[in-house]
């Protein structure tokens, strides 16, 4: 069904608020947990605005019972660290991730793209919304039970990283970043990090099963999850086929049957593309731009990997170096 997208219903439920409850998408506990209240993000169209303000509105009832319940468990594992982290049910990371997508994507809707302009428009129209109608349906899992066969709607990499101190300022303990088109997003809490590929039936997973196997008892650098992040976000912007669902609702639980793709998944991948994706995603580190990063006709330069294919393992503090 139609979700109305207004400030006065519900951003998961849709329901009429009867009074003025908002849901913060960065959650209070993420927020104060890594000092974020009084940071900023910088939004699609330059805007930047606190952590703080980044807030949808919400009924009582998904936020005091279905988010609230899937805060404390993403809490306490994220307390617990990565060890902790990966016992997760995987479908909740992805609600939780997901919730957090969708609601910049539905904040945007109510945020001038020129703030010098009222009449030019909001940053995210209704029409630009309905590109994210699959994924409010599938948020719903937060409110109903839900089966997903044979596959899982997404994929998932979850990794252990490098924890700073407060005195190692060449880092952050947080780390985020997401796109748009391809729906996949990143994220570093801690010794945590994992990458969430929100809408590719799984094909990710399967497909790059083999190539992130190695990584899975290694530490990484902040820099290396980044450049994984590039890789899944370039390789889904070469995927061929939207994914396809079909919802069979009951009384008490949803059946999600998810459709994977067959025959010729992606497009052939471009190394002088993924390098041009790399150096925007690498846009904090100075010195790695295009050119210094892509060697024509086909090498790209890696913190990830050696020249062999073997993993690269950086030291804690290489900022210094790049």
């Amino acid at each position: 069904m139609d979700m109305p997208l207004s400030p006065n219903h519900c951003f998961l439920c849709g329901d009429e608020l009867t009074n003025n409850t908002d849901e913060h998408i960065f959650p209070k506990w993420l927020q104060h947990k890594f000092n974020l209240w009084n940071q900023t993000i910088t939004l699609v169209n330059g805007t930047v605005i606190p952590y703080r303000m980044l807030k949808i509105p919400c009924c009582n009832t998904c936020n005091n019972e279905h988010l609230s319940q899937l805060e404390i468990e993403i809490s306490k594992a994220v307390d617990g660290g990565y060890g902790s982290f990966i016992q997760l049910d995987e479908d909740k990371i992805f609600y939780w991730a997901a919730k957090i997508l969708y609601g910049l994507f539905f904040k945007k809707l109510s945020l001038n793209i020129d703030r010098r302009d009222p009449m030019a428009g909001t940053i995210m129209s209704p029409e630009a919304m309905e590109k994210f109608h699959t994924l409010h349906m599938l948020l719903q899992g937060i409110r109903f039970p839900t089966q997903y066969i044979p596959v899982k709607p997404y994929s998932i990499f979850i990794f252990k990283m490098y924890e700073y101190k407060a005195e190692d300022w060449d880092e952050s303990n947080f780390n985020y970043f997401d796109s748009y088109f391809q729906t996949v997003y990143g994220m570093k809490m801690n010794d945590i990090g994992f990458i969430l590929c929100i809408e590719d039936s799984g094909v990710q997973a399967e497909f790059g099963e083999n190539y992130f196997d190695k990584y899975k008892d290694k530490t990484l650098h902040p820099i290396q999850l980044k450049e994984i992040y590039a890789k899944i976000n370039y390789k889904q912007f070469l995927a061929i086929y939207p994914p396809r669902y079909m919802t069979i609702e009951t009384d008490n639980e949803r059946v999600v049957h998810v459709t994977q793709p067959s025959g010729d998944v992606f497009e052939d991948w471009s190394q002088e593309l993924y390098a041009r994706g790399l150096a925007h995603i690498w846009s904090a580190y100075p010195h790695l731009r295009f050119e210094d990063i892509y060697f024509p006709p086909d090498q790209v330069m890696s913190y990830l990997n050696n020249e062999d294919g073997s993993f690269k393992q950086l030291p804690k503090h290489i900022i210094k170096k790049i």
